[in-house]
């Protein structure tokens, strides 16, 4: 117990013997096992063993105790306090000490060598003075549940932060004023130092330079997510921007914000997170671009394939004409020509055939592949 609290309670200890008028007093705190004189007026006092505790009695029925001579009284009269082997008590009374739960933490006592009486006025303000330390042990266990929930607080937003500037996510939060709450590393070292963030939301993708994924198209600040998520438009989610103020040049984000509520179901701010996926975007426009140029190529394979087929029918039709002529005349010249020159005229009609063969086969496989 800290002195500041030692001497509060030892005055309310000294006032509890004055208003009993007796030399002696105590506040005792009580547990399962022993009993602790935390403050005392009038003797040094001593801690003991419940079980030899005058105060422990009666401390389960919750209300006061007044015994005008303990040696007369069955409950106290073997008591070592009152036997002289811990004290020679015979005037003996107490409040319990009863927080707001209900739980009872011991006793403020008054007590005296010489047997006494306290009038029904001197007993309600023994207990009135035990509601005082109770007050006072209450408010100073709930200062430092307080500066313990602080501390805990503190730990938990330095944890937060620690955990936010770990990730490559820029992440801002705001309150209804736009007044960043929470601003990690990340969102930090992707703008411009010289951006004033707690400007009014005014100009908003002027001043960051947001555009529309194209590069080219600005958004109105009414359009931007932080905007539309403290409107109660949100969540907005996956919404792609191009950044051009950032310091490494135009970037490409996808953004994510949501409104942040109070307790009483109000919106008290905001969270904006922007994940960088410039270089994703890039492989998308390789992506694109690969496939534009392949549905280009694909394309003109159709027309190369268009124009042999024609070509080759065109040929087909000009060359088997003429082969055709030529396998008449030859079938006319058979039948009037003798050996030798007969079999020169046979061999000339298979070389024909065989050119048909090839203008057939040719014009087949010009078909089958624009098939």
């Amino acid at each position: 117990m800290q002195g500041a609290d030692r001497e509060e309670l030892g005055a309310v200890v000294r006032i509890a013997a004055a208003v009993a008028g007796v030399p002696t007093a105590a506040l005792n705190l009580i547990d399962e096992g022993r009993q602790v004189q935390v403050v005392t007026a009038g003797f040094p006092g001593r801690d003991c063993d419940r079980a030899d505790a005058m105060c422990a009695v009666r401390l389960g029925t919750g209300r006061p105790v007044h015994v005008p001579d303990a040696r007369l009284d069955p409950d106290y009269r073997d008591n070592p306090w009152v036997t002289g082997e811990l004290g020679l008590v015979r005037f003996y009374a107490n409040a319990p000490l009863i927080t707001p739960d209900g739980s009872v933490l011991g006793t403020l006592c008054v007590f005296d060598t010489v047997p006494h009486e306290l009038t029904a006025e001197q007993l309600d303000r023994l207990q009135d003075l035990a509601g005082v330390i109770v007050a006072l042990v209450e408010g100073r266990r709930q200062t430092r549940t307080v500066a313990e929930f602080a501390q805990a607080t503190e730990a938990r937003k330095k944890w937060a932060e620690a955990l936010l500037d770990g990730i490559n996510v820029a992440v801002i939060a705001v309150d209804t004023q736009y007044r960043p709450i929470l601003c990690n590393q990340a969102f930090r070292d992707s703008h411009d130092p010289g951006i004033d963030l707690t400007a009014a939301p005014v100009g908003i993708a002027e001043r960051f330079q947001i555009y529309e994924p194209d590069g080219q198209t600005p958004i109105t600040d009414e359009g931007t997510p932080m905007i539309m998520a403290m409107n109660g438009l949100g969540p907005v989610t996956g919404r792609e921007l191009m950044l051009r103020g950032t310091r490494n040049g135009a970037a490409m984000v996808r953004a994510n914000a949501r409104a942040l509520y109070g307790a009483d179901g109000a919106i008290s701010g905001a969270v904006l997170a922007l994940h960088d996926i410039t270089a994703e975007a890039a492989r998308k426009r390789l992506i694109e671009e690969a496939r534009s140029r392949l549905a280009a190529a694909n394309a003109e394979l159709r027309r190369s394939n268009t124009d042999l087929t024609n070509f080759a029918a065109g040929v087909s039709h000009d060359l088997v004409a003429p082969l055709a002529a030529v396998g008449g005349y030859l079938e006319l010249l058979a039948e009037e020509v003798t050996e030798p020159a007969a079999g020169h005229v046979a061999a000339a009609g298979r070389a024909v055939e065989e050119m048909r063969d090839v203008i057939r086969s040719l014009l087949g496989a010009a078909r089958s592949d624009t098939a």
